[in-house]
């Protein structure tokens, strides 16, 4: 009986590199001759011109390889130099007063993903109506970081004019995140009234961050809230929330601090 052929190992040849379907993703291993590498799926296999073609025609391999050959687009694509129109001014200030309309009206920001289109639908003859694009990521966006934001800097430059009051209360919920939310009461000279404006929703503690609700701890919160923004101590006259031990207890608590902090406080 004739003894069966050894199969020979075989070892990683240079000129496979040259190949054109080959090149763009074969490589050598380093301190294996007899091994291969793909770059793009990071994977390893025996050194056989088969095995290495076997392996370019998969199903996996060929995902990869067009996903690879998607180019990622230049920065510079999405910013421009050029002077915004008096059309595009228009269109941001017509976005900007929809979501202002829905944030009044507590209309959820999903409806956007329709309103636009109903918007052009409406108003064919509009050039305003034909370039708005807004959609509920964009609402979010334009909620957080320009409605609120602009609220809150004139806000901040009143409160350092006028004498206010502080009402605040934590979370009741049942989730990870405990927050206390803050809302500070003042005379409004421009409507002529008392005013209930919300400040801040700060995080008292969460699941990565355990910690206790003391009044220490909601008592420094709430202070830092107000001198983060430059707001004098002296203009805080009054202070509110429920009747918890924390809040209101008479030697430790958040209350017991606003006294010795503001002397004449007014408590509620």
């Amino acid at each position: 009986m004739k003894n069966p052929t050894k199969h020979r190992a075989q070892k990683f040849r240079s000129e496979w590199l040259r190949v054109e379907n080959l090149k763009k993703w074969l490589v050598p291993i380093d301190n294996d001759p007899f091994k291969a590498k793909c770059k793009l799926c990071n994977f390893t296999m025996v050194a056989e011109l088969s095995n290495i073609k076997t392996h370019g025609n998969g199903k996996k391999h060929k995902e990869i390889e067009a996903c690879k050959e998607i180019k990622q687009k230049s920065i510079k694509t999405f910013t421009t130099n050029k002077t915004p129109t008096k059309l595009d001014i228009d269109v941001k200030m017509a976005e900007i007063k929809l979501t202002a309309f829905l944030t009044e009206h507590n209309i959820a920001f999903l409806a956007t993903d329709h309103l636009t289109d109903v918007l052009k639908s409406c108003f064919k003859d509009s050039e305003i109506a034909k370039k708005i694009s807004l959609k509920r990521t964009k609402t979010t966006s334009i909620t957080k970081n320009v409605i609120g934001y602009c609220q809150k800097e004139e806000l901040v430059s009143y409160l350092k004019t006028v004498q206010f009051s502080i009402l605040t209360d934590e979370s009741t919920d049942i989730g990870t995140v405990k927050s206390s939310c803050v809302i500070l009461r003042f005379f409004d000279s421009k409507s002529g009234k008392i005013e209930s404006k919300f400040w801040d929703l700060y995080k008292v503690y969460d699941s990565k961050n355990p910690g206790n609700a003391t009044a220490e701890k909601l008592f420094n919160s709430l202070m830092e809230s107000l001198t983060s923004y430059g707001i004098p101590k002296y203009n805080v006259i009054g202070f509110g929330s429920d009747g918890c031990n924390t809040m209101m207890g008479e030697n430790n608590s958040v209350a017991s601090r606003m006294k010795i902090e503001f002397p004449g406080i007014f408590i509620m």
